[in-house]
């Protein structure tokens, strides 16, 4: 039954963050070509101006897409929850649990998309910029001495520091990835018990929970970065490393407290108008 809610959710959900991410691949196009136009030697005129524009564009074009597909998975879990659509979800044949991992699921599947979507954006924009001007200002050797050279800096300077460095990375991210998922399901899930204003509820409590996370993590890392200060460290990523798995574990830890949460609310304390 689990399969068959995971296909019903993507089915109802994944339009919308897939027209965003396909608008913003289109203007990661259009940033990227704007580098061919005349903007070095143009004075900020004519297609200068447009390459400019084009890059404005597409950098409020990234922060629209996110936050809008972020809005449109908590609409969409609201509205099939807590409203009048709330009474048919929850007359389905299947567990409390059953439901709620169903929505949690597909909800990070699409926050996980949507960033995969950004970074490549951000890399064909790139990718155009950079290859127009290898073409115009480089040379294929002296863009294979420059690659060489920052090849010998990580080998020679950063070696094992920038691999432990890196898998805190990938370990943050799926991590922040579930925790960006539960904030939003737990502060729709606590707001839903507000009878008249649960919009309003749910919103309070994100701000809310926001605020406690960053008491708690500034209370945990504030020291560490404190200690580092202390004793002189230097190199950049013996401060990140351990804060962001610091940072992971907290958020493993605050997601699984905010299902669990946000299961027992819907199950004991449900509040449908």
């Amino acid at each position: 039954m689990l399969g068959k809610l995971l296909k019903h959710e993507w089915k109802s959900v994944w339009k919308i963050p897939t027209i965003l991410l396909c608008v913003l691949m289109g203007l990661a196009v259009l940033a990227g070509l704007g580098f061919a136009s005349p903007i070095w030697d143009s004075g900020l005129e004519g297609l200068g101006v447009l390459a400019v524009l084009s890059w404005m564009v597409f950098y409020f074009a990234i922060m629209g897409v996110s936050v809008g597909i972020m809005l449109y998975l908590a609409v969409r879990f609201y509205r099939s929850m807590f409203t009048d659509e709330g009474y048919l979800t929850h007359t389905l044949p299947v567990t409390t649990r059953q439901l709620l991992f169903s929505k949690v699921l597909v909800m990070a599947a699409w926050i996980f998309l949507s960033m995969v979507g950004i970074f490549i954006s951000i890399m064909i924009a790139g990718g155009i910029a950079v290859l127009f001007l290898m073409c115009q200002e480089f040379s294929w050797r002296e863009m294979r001495e420059l690659l060489y050279m920052l090849q010998q800096m990580v080998s020679s300077q950063i070696g094992i520091r920038f691999a432990s460095f890196f898998a805190g990375i990938l370990f943050m991210i799926p991590a922040m990835i579930v925790y960006g998922t539960m904030m939003i399901v737990g502060s729709i899930s606590i707001g839903q018990m507000v009878s008249k204003h649960k919009v309003l509820g749910s919103i309070g409590a994100y701000f809310a929970l926001s605020t406690v996370v960053q008491i708690i993590s500034m209370v945990i890392v504030m020291p560490m970065l404190f200690y580092h200060i202390v004793n002189g460290t230097e190199n950049v990523f013996d401060i990140l490393t351990p804060t962001y798995w610091i940072m992971g574990l907290l958020e493993c830890v605050l997601a699984v407290g905010l299902y669990f949460l946000s299961e027992y609310l819907i199950r004991r304390r449900l509040n449908l108008d």
